[in-house]
């Protein structure tokens, strides 16, 4: 015990063991992260908390908390723990320590990707300040020293340091960057490689998104890396030459497997992911998401593409896409989408249930994951959802078409339609059918318009605005190679695809046939029975009107007979599921059944001569 005590006596100063009074701490935390943060865990390892700790930070807010001495303490401490949104490892954590005697201390630690510091907390009864940030100008996950100068990265597979020269590649410190190396498999008889129109496509659709996260200006700027001949620069058709590290993989049919739940493994992509000089030996990992362009995914699947959620990982596996659908829109939506997941998105947006929302413009719903989005006569478009907007099944207006800055159609669920159930209203129609009954109604009326067999309140989802660009190894020097864990299959299948209909601006055709068949130039000389039938290529027809001698238009629900003498005129149109009106046609039809206009009338053993008659 001497011993201890003659230890202690010489740690301790003369003026560091003088008491003093005060030991309560002020704990200032601002959040100027692009995450919001929520509390993991609360701890005064000594003294008490005064008033409460914070259970959440936005991002861009601030919180504040103390703690003092209790009765007999000897000062305050404590420590704090916030997980970030998104991240699937690592919090940030802060702790205090003002003893009434001895110095105060502080420690702080923030997971890759994000940087914290600290101000202040001298005194007596201190006030520190803690700031979390991004690790970059954007948020991105790229340090701006990287983008400025470039990055040696030593991938630790024994492949030695690697220089990424990201200022040749296009990086801008104060706009967002995403690189994506996409690789693809090839053989003689198969090619998954994308088509370069196809990546300009997604590349301008981030270049003119709405995002605006952390940057002076709207926009990301997309590099997709798909081998030394694809295009680094679509502004000056710069390629990537030698600065390129894509690669032709040889040809598989199936690209990994499922386990017992049904859930995709990530093994043979991880395989060829980290084999060396692939990806991971190019040092690439804190920098680029990875994608592999194949074939199928798992035998007989007719799934499209798979990803990391969030994550840094995806697969297209355009193989099982249906020969009628557009290969390059097809290969531009479905990049999109599966990037999106590694940037957080889901089907519904927020979440992946309900889908097949119609109000949500989004290449992350099912209803316009393949075809993409139309605008009137433009179509396949690739984009993310702008606006947040709400749709109630249970108060529908018909007469008010969902918004979209855009002007993108709308796909909804149309259970009376034969040949849907998806059908395509364009924009220009004004209206929707939302319970398909063929008519405009006046008031609110129910429906189940996304095919989930519930009418409830469909949430909407600004993408752009929720994108976390940061994600799996991004900003990560040393991260595990991800993802290593089974992704739940939940991607929509081509089978689900088949059932949304392609954007249809053709009306029907209707034709008329009478009964007896008219003769040209002849009249009627018995009563004539017209039938009318209708054909719609894509949505399939609605309804089939008739005005017979301007009587007003009625709903044909069948043959119409005439039996009163004289010139009548029929008029006959039909409307498909997609609200396409059909011009009006027009059938004139004379019956005189006293007279024998052509001279060659007989008794045809049913009561009638033979028909003369003229239509037109």
């Amino acid at each position: 015990m001497a011993l201890a005590m003659l230890t202690f006596a010489a740690v301790i100063s003369p003026a560091a063991a003088a008491r003093r009074e005060g030991g309560s701490v002020t704990v200032n935390f601002t959040n100027s992260s692009d995450r919001a943060l929520t509390l993991a865990s609360f701890t005064t390892t000594r003294g008490c908390l005064i008033g409460s700790q914070p259970s959440a930070i936005a991002a861009g807010a601030s919180a504040s908390w103390s703690s003092g001495p209790c009765l007999g303490s000897d000062g305050s401490a404590g420590n704090a723990s916030f997980r970030v949104a998104g991240e699937e490892t690592g919090t940030v954590q802060v702790s205090w320590n003002s003893p009434t005697t001895g110095p105060n201390t502080y420690t702080q630690t923030a997971p890759g990707g994000y940087v914290i510091g600290r101000t202040g907390g001298e005194g007596s009864n201190p006030t520190v300040q803690f700031t979390f940030d991004c690790n970059s100008t954007t948020c991105d996950g790229i340090p701006d020293d990287w983008k400025r100068n470039g990055v040696t990265i030593d991938p630790g597979d024994g492949s030695g340091p690697q220089f990424i020269d990201l200022p040749a590649m296009g990086a801008t410190v104060n706009k967002p960057d995403i690189f994506v190396q996409l690789d693809w498999m090839a053989d003689a008889t198969h090619n998954h490689a994308l088509d370069p129109q196809a990546i300009r496509q997604v590349v301008e659709a981030f270049k003119n998104s709405p995002y605006s996260k952390h940057s002076p200006t709207t926009g990301i700027n997309l590099h997709i890396d798909a081998g030394s001949d694809s295009i680094l620069n679509f502004d000056t058709n710069a390629t990537w030459g030698t600065l390129s590290k894509a690669r032709q993989l040889p040809e598989q049919a199936n690209l990994g497997t499922l386990d017992d739940n049904g859930d995709y493994q990530w093994d043979a992509f991880n395989t060829i992911k980290t084999e060396k000089g692939g990806f991971v030996s190019a040092g690439r990992a804190p920098i680029f998401h990875y994608a592999i362009s194949a074939d199928h995914l798992w035998p007989d699947s007719t799934t499209l593409g798979i990803a990391a959620l969030p994550g840094s990982d995806f697969i297209l596996s355009l193989g099982a896409l249906s020969a009628d659908i557009p290969l390059i829109p097809a290969q531009a939506v479905d990049f999109m989408h599966e990037l999106g997941h590694n940037l957080s998105l889901r089907h519904g947006g927020d979440a992946d249930l309900p889908n097949n929302k119609p109000q949500y413009f989004s290449v992350m719903n099912y209803s316009y994951s393949i075809r993409g989005l139309t605008a009137g006569t433009t179509t396949g478009i690739a984009d993310y959802s702008r606006e947040a907007r709400g749709l109630n099944e249970v108060f529908l207006n018909e007469g008010t078409y969902p918004f979209s800055s855009k002007n993108y159609d709308v796909v909804h669920y149309c259970q009376n339609d034969p040949k849907g159930p998806f059908i395509t209203t364009p924009r220009s129609k004004g209206w929707v059918d939302w319970n398909c009954n063929g008519t405009q109604q006046q008031g609110f009326v129910t429906a189940d318009v996304n095919g989930d067999g519930q009418k409830t309140r469909l949430t909407g989802h600004d993408d752009w605005a929720a994108l976390l660009l940061r994600a799996g190894t991004i900003g990560r020097v040393g991260a595990p190679n991800l993802p290593d864990a089974p992704t739940p299959n939940n991607e929509p299948t081509m089978e689900q695809e088949e059932g949304v209909l392609p954007l249809d601006t053709t009306p029907p055709v209707t034709t008329a046939a009478t009964d007896p068949a008219g003769r040209k130039d002849h009249f009627f000389t018995t009563d004539v029975t017209v039938t009318l039938t209708a054909t719609d290529d894509i949505s399939g027809v609605d309804r089939t009107e008739y005005n017979l001698d301007g009587a007003g238009w009625t709903a044909y629900t069948g043959p119409i007979t005439l039996t009163t003498d004289g010139r009548h005129e029929l008029l006959y149109r039909s409307i498909d599921f997609a609200q396409n009106q059909e011009a009006d046609n027009s059938l004139t039809l004379r019956i005189d059944c006293d007279h024998d206009h052509d001279g060659h009338g007989h008794d045809d053993g049913h009561g009638h001569g033979h028909p003369s008659g003229q239509t037109s």
